[in-house]
């Protein structure tokens, strides 16, 4: 059984310098690093003036990571070719833990699989949206009519489900239905909550098949949209962890029919 290894970690730290500095409050763990990713040295200088958690590496590194301050922090390793100075990465929910590591030939890497890459900028996500409350419209939650409707404040929300409309039904919805009771809201209700400690809105985001823009939806136990907000490009949602819902006639990408197929019968 290997001996366990311990690090500190500070939360929502940005840069590598204020890191190295400890200018912040660190709290301890136990460490268990998952991967390690190797950059070039201009791209580790990068990501050092910040720290964004909206790097796509991250993003798509997500499910290895796990924090718990106290208790164990499953990490990413991050470190420059040639380089032992190092930079740990732990994420729980939306609040990233940075570690810093002066030798990295100190930490049983045994196992551990190693990924070389070129960084990627940070994407730029949608994270807060203006709700309105019991739309008749489209044109109400885009502001084409102020005073239609009651807005909340802006705010920050959590897609917890995607359904996904045909072109023509995702049109319907725009136009006449937001005031209509839907099927797909009644199935999904336990989907939706407006959580007062965080401020943040648990919604569906509603969309066609090809549309760019969605519908972010909290029907309040309802089955219509008792509050919406528009999203005008779905790209800049996290989706990541979000499972999909194609209401028929709406169907799944080809792509993913095609896999079905071709695996092997039971």
């Amino acid at each position: 059984m290997s001996q366990m290894q311990y690090a500190a970690f500070a939360a929502n730290i940005k840069s590598w310098d204020a890191l190295r500095q400890k200018k912040t409050n660190f709290v301890p763990g136990v460490l268990r690093v998952e991967k390690v990713i190797l950059l070039s040295k201009a791209d580790f200088d990068k990501l050092s003036e910040d720290i964004s958690p909206d790097y796509p590496f991250l993003q798509d590194n997500r499910n290895l990571l796990s924090a718990d301050p106290g208790g164990l922090f499953r990490c990413l390793m991050v470190r420059a070719e040639g380089q032992a100075e190092h930079l740990l990465i732990s994420q729980r929910r939306n609040t990233l833990y940075l570690g810093y590591g002066k030798d990295y030939r100190k930490v049983d890497l045994k196992g551990v699989p190693v990924e070389r890459m070129v960084l990627e900028d940070p994407k730029v996500y949608q994270e807060r949206a203006v709700f309105h409350h019991r739309p008749r419209c489209m044109e109400d939650i885009v502001g084409e009519h102020p005073g239609t409707t009651a807005p909340e404040r802006q705010t920050g929300f959590r897609v917890e489900q995607i359904v996904v409309l045909s072109d023509e039904q995702y049109r319907q919805f725009q136009e006449s239905g937001l005031v209509e009771d839907q099927i797909f809201l009644f199935d999904y209700n336990d989907k939706m909550w407006f959580d007062p400690g965080d401020l943040c809105w648990h919604c569906v985001l509603v969309k066609g098949e090809t549309s760019r823009d969605g519908i972010l939806v909290e029907a309040e136990g309802y089955s219509y949209a008792r509050y919406a907000a528009f999203a005008p490009d779905c790209s800049r949602l996290r989706l990541r962890d979000a499972p999909v819902h194609y209401e028929y006639p709406a169907k799944a990408p080809e792509q993913v029919k095609a896999r079905k197929r071709n695996e092997p019968e039971r």
